[in-house]
């Protein structure tokens, strides 16, 4: 039977606050055989952090990426990013390298007690009364369009993490102030709205932190199918509520930079981007790091499906580069979201340059994984256009790349 998604949103909301649900003004229309399963659940306001002190990882450096290092070429230590993007961003061919106070280029060295951090340790409320809001469901029977038979993984909520973030726009007395004033704030696709705040930014000192509507359809079981540039700002979704970006920032001359290298985070190394909060590099400090000594937990979904874990292998031992693929994965047996045990591909987050995903295994329909047509109704050929996580970027209803 068909049913329309913003139905499975109710449902999904009955044990959050819901008004997320009302607010994406998103209707899509599902082909539905049995209910939606809910499997995880990113909780309202009242959660400042879902660190784990008692197993934390202490970690003092972090690699970063090499001065020269491709932008486009899907490589160890690197991070792949698809023509389309790359020459709509007008990203050059590599990487540059800033010799912060925090970086030493000699040795490619990110020392993290040196990075001014931008202040502030505030809840989700600051930025929403409904605080953070976020469920994960799993719909077996229901395809996302490109991947018959894999079932579906879907996401919902605000945008906003159940960690803790800095203080945005950032304040002038702020230490991490004048590297955030350096850099260009960009224009917001999304435009005027309540969701999005004001289309242009001075500088990305000004970039504030809003709720938007985050709705992510990705294939719940995820076939390896090759090595794929990424072609978007967003690579995955985090069981916290936020999203992490690709590794790359740019300067008022075209320059690009891994983002720690030239710009503090605050304290989970988080910030945003036309008010969208996310992750990069060490996000994964914030998040529960499970037991001491054993594989690290799940921590989010990659736009293609797969998970992504924490940097602990199936021994404990913290996974470098070298035990990776030029994607920054590995295959082994994880523990899901929902208790169960997985042999699969995974995603790793690690201290080494691109520390997230590098490429994609798996193909993608960018069209679903980021927030299917606005408005409702939109037909399924054509080009997809919701600017809240699509960054202005229009994709197609199908997987991506279409070739091999």
């Amino acid at each position: 039977m068909k049913l329309k998604a913003i139905e499975i949103f109710k449902e999904a909301c009955k044990t959050v606050r819901s008004e997320v649900c009302t607010k994406t003004g998103l209707i899509f229309s599902l082909c539905l055989g049995s209910a939606a399963i809910l499997v995880s659940c990113g909780g309202g306001g009242s959660d400042s952090s879902s660190t784990s002190t008692s197993a934390s990882t202490e970690i003092t450096t972090l690699v970063t990426s090499a001065n020269g290092v491709s932008n486009v070429t899907c490589a160890r230590n690197a991070q792949c990013i698809d023509f389309i993007f790359s020459g709509v961003a007008q990203m050059p061919a590599t990487l540059s390298q800033l010799a912060t106070s925090w970086t030493d280029t000699s040795t490619n060295i990110i020392t993290l007690s040196k990075i001014p951090l931008v202040q502030g340790s505030n809840n989700a409320t600051v930025y929403d009364p409904q605080g953070s809001v976020f469920q994960m469901l799993t719909i077996p029977t229901q395809d996302v369009y490109g991947f018959p038979g894999q079932g579906t993984r879907l996401f919902v909520g605000n945008g906003l993490p159940s960690t803790p973030m800095g203080t945005y726009p950032v304040q002038s007395s702020d230490p991490a102030y004048s590297y955030y004033a350096a850099l260009p704030g960009g224009t917001n696709p999304a435009g005027t709205s309540v969701a999005t705040g004001n289309p242009a930014y001075v500088n990305a000192a000004a970039i504030g932190i809003s709720p938007y509507p985050l709705v992510s359809f990705l294939p719940l079981n995820p076939v390896k199918s090759g090595f794929y540039p990424i072609n978007s700002l967003i690579v995955g979704i985090t069981l916290t509520g936020a999203v992490w970006h690709v590794e790359k920032a740019n300067d008022a001359s075209g320059n690009y930079y891994n983002p720690l290298n030239a710009l503090p985070t605050d304290q989970c190394y988080g910030h945003p981007y036309n008010q969208q909060y996310h992750h990069h590099s060490y996000s994964w400090k914030c998040f529960d790091q499970g037991t001491s000594g054993q594989q690290s937990p799940v921590y989010g979904f990659a736009l293609d499906g797969f998970p992504i874990t924490g940097p602990r292998g199936p021994d404990g031992r913290e996974l470098t580069n070298a035990d990776l693929d030029i994607c920054h994965g590995t295959e082994s047996e994880i523990t899901m979201p929902d208790g169960t045990r997985k042999f699969t591909y995974h995603y790793v987050l690690n201290r080494e340059y691109p520390h997230s995903v590098g490429c994609f295994r798996g193909k993608v329909n960018y069209n679903q994984a980021l927030g299917p047509d606005n408005p409702p109704n939109t037909s399924p050929e054509a080009l997809g256009t919701n600017p809240f996580m699509k960054e202005g970027f229009a994709y197609f209803n199908r997987a991506s790349p279409v070739g091999p």
